[in-house]
């Protein structure tokens, strides 16, 4: 008999159908094929003749170790069933012949299949399971585990199962297979949101405060000359260098985010550094333009507001607001001091008008809800070329989830 074997649930099933006096069994979980076996045997061997040991947690059952209904199917067939946290490696004793087994995280990988040389046991010696008993409480053991037990000294009673179904109700396992599909999705790609909130200035309107008498002016060439003194900003085009950012971000936005439809643009981890620095250079000459477009942007607001001052002036003397009636003296320059101040306070500064233009980036992993899409997984493959996803084993890991 070879040493090491590969042992699948159908095997553990197997070997305690085959029993004939006592088994005993240690693990992390199991699943509803091997408790209904359990169940079997201790119908077959009689009550005092199956001993089982577990991790009775919700993180067991949501790192796919075992199912928590094969728990409670355990405790209400009568099978003496006794826990130890933490649990993460598997024994299994049938009458004389007995074998040590890692135990598989469904979340993170399918079960070995009976064919295959992933060994995951080793088969004991007789005297390596009598060993391995005087560790574990013994079949038929009361309540209260002997002192020499090293494993499995707690029973579970029913408050326990319950408090865990509950745990389990409100944040329940994932669909194991589309998990693992994901962790082999989050290994290559990334989604990746970019966006650039530009020039717009022209969005802008510029109004004279309520402070000001011109709207009540019945002089109509006043307010014309005025009015269009205040579409400087309709006139303002965007500069050259801004057109040059912007082009850069969407040839990079091209060149490394790869659209998969109504989901987005992703983009190989690998080459997250190189999409770094390029869009590091792009931001450095963006905010090198926003400096220059805030220096031109003043300067045109400033030749506006001197432009405007005498006729609004002129306007305010042979109206007077009640604030300048009260705080300044009936001339031309107190009134042109007064318009002045009002449009400082009234018009949006250079600062306030070029500060909305920014890049914003954002980036998302693959999620066990993106490939619920079933365009996504299409889209991906035929969007990265046949190189890089052979290099990356992707199209191999998709093919072995599939098949699990």
């Amino acid at each position: 008999m070879p040493l090491f074997i590969t042992l699948t649930q159908a095997n553990i099933c197997q070997r305690l159908e085959a029993a004939r006096k006592h088994v005993v069994l240690a693990a992390p979980g199991l699943g509803m094929e091997v408790a209904h076996a359990l169940v079997s045997a201790r119908q077959r061997l009689g009550p005092n003749a199956v001993q089982v040991v577990l991790d009775i947690s919700a993180r067991v059952t949501r790192l796919g170790y075992g199912n928590h209904a094969a728990v409670e199917l355990l405790l209400a067939s009568g099978v003496a069933l006794r826990q130890h946290e933490g649990l993460r490696i598997g024994a299994l004793i049938c009458d004389d012949a007995g074998w040590s087994f890692s135990t598989v995280p469904r979340l993170v990988e399918a079960d070995p299949t009976a064919d295959s040389d992933a060994f995951n046991a080793i088969a004991l010696t007789s005297a390596q399971v009598m060993v391995l008993r005087s560790e574990l409480p013994p079949v038929g053991a009361s309540t209260q585990a002997p002192e020499y037990a090293v494993v499995g000294n707690d029973m579970v009673d029913k408050q326990a199962l319950d408090k865990v179904k509950r745990a389990l109700e409100i944040a329940p396992p994932q669909q194991f297979d589309l998990a693992r599909q994901t962790q082999v999705y989050v290994a290559l790609i990334q989604f990746v949101e970019l966006s650039f909130e530009g020039f717009n200035i022209q969005s802008r309107r510029i109004q004279l405060p309520k402070s000001l008498p011109l709207v009540a002016s019945q002089d109509k060439a006043l307010k014309d000359r005025i009015t269009t003194s205040l579409k400087v900003l309709d006139k303002m085009e965007k500069p050259k260098a801004l057109q040059t950012v912007t082009q850069r971000l969407e040839d990079l936005r091209e060149a490394f985010l790869i659209p998969v439809g109504q989901l987005g643009r992703v983009m190989l981890k690998s080459k997250r550094t190189e999409f770094e620095t390029e869009l590091a250079e792009i931001q450095k000459d963006l905010d090198a333009c926003e400096e220059v477009l805030e220096g031109d942007l003043q300067l045109a607001l400033d030749k506006v507001v001197e432009s405007i001052i005498p006729d609004i002036a002129r306007a305010v003397l042979a109206d007077p607001p009640p604030r300048f009636r009260g705080l300044y003296p009936s001339t031309i320059v107190a009134a042109m001091d007064y318009v002045r101040d009002e449009l400082v306070r009234a018009f949006p500064s250079a600062t306030e008008l070029v500060s909305g233009m920014k890049i914003h980036k954002f980036y998302k992993d693959v999620t066990y809800e993106t490939l619920k899409n079933k365009d996504f997984g299409e889209r991906v493959m035929s969007a990265i070329p046949r190189s890089v996803l052979d290099g990356s084993l992707l199209q191999e890991g998709v093919a072995v989830e599939a098949i699990n």
